[in-house]
Order: C-alpha cells, then structure tokens, then sequence
C-alpha cells in the first residue's frame, strides 16, 4: 500500500502543463455574513494565521529536536540567543512580508471598493449581458 503524506505527498494534483492561472479571480469576493465582508475577512485572516503558524510550529519542532538530538545545543538554547542588528532588520522585512500575507484579504476588499467590484456591479453586467442577447435573437 502506498504511503498517504497528505498536502506534503508527492502524488497530489498538479496543474496542466502551460496552464497559467490569473494572480486574482475576476469578480466580487462572495460573503456570507451581512455585515459587508468584515466577519468574511476575519475568518480568513485567523485561518491564514492558522495555518501559517501550524506549519512554524511543525518546522520549529523538527529543527529543535534534531539540533538537541545531535548534542549541537542544549534544551535552552533558543532562550538565550541573541540577534545582531542585520538579523533584526532582515526578521523586520519578513514579519512586513509575513503581515501582507495574513492581511491579503483586507487589501483586496480595499481594491474591489476603489475598482466597484460590488455584487451589484456584477449583476449589472450580467443583466447588460442578458439584455444584450435579447435583442440579437
């Protein structure tokens, strides 16, 4: 029987050959609380959140368990290090790159308000297009 690694298997899915995706799909961000997005977005952030530091906390494991294994530090290690100012300034870039990520949502409800990517909006066109038809038939 072959061995399942879930979303770290080798055997997933993988998209066609050439097949270029858009960076952001068309339309509005569909919702499904009526407060306008807001608890939508929430639930993304945490679950963004959740994931991101599920996986930290995996690797974080991993790498202390070998270093302590190996006899390379001991159990305190972490606790007592210190960074130097490049690694602080790098960890600061980061943790901006890292906060884009989580806060993505945010950001894209910010564009589809300034580019009127509203439900309404769309069902306009889709209402243009419909009409349209009509009076071609």
């Amino acid at each position: 029987m072959a061995r399942d690694d879930g979303a770290r298997s080798s055997s997933q899915a993988a998209p066609n050959e050439g097949r270029i995706f858009p960076a952001k799909a068309k339309g509005s961000r569909p919702t499904y609380f009526d407060d306008g997005g807001a608890s939508d977005a929430m639930i993304q952030i945490v679950t963004a959140l959740a994931a991101e530091v599920w996986a930290l906390t995996e690797r974080i494991d991993t790498l202390e368990r070998v270093l302590v294994n190996e006899g390379l530090v001991g159990d305190d290690f972490a606790e007592k290090y210190e960074l130097s100012s490049s690694d602080e300034k790098q960890r600061l870039e980061d943790a901006t790159t890292f906060a884009g990520r989580v806060f993505r949502v945010l950001e894209e409800m910010r564009e589809e308000i300034v580019n009127d990517e509203s439900p309404d909006a769309y069902l306009a066109v889709v209402d243009r297009a419909f009409s349209e038809i009509g009076t071609k038939s």
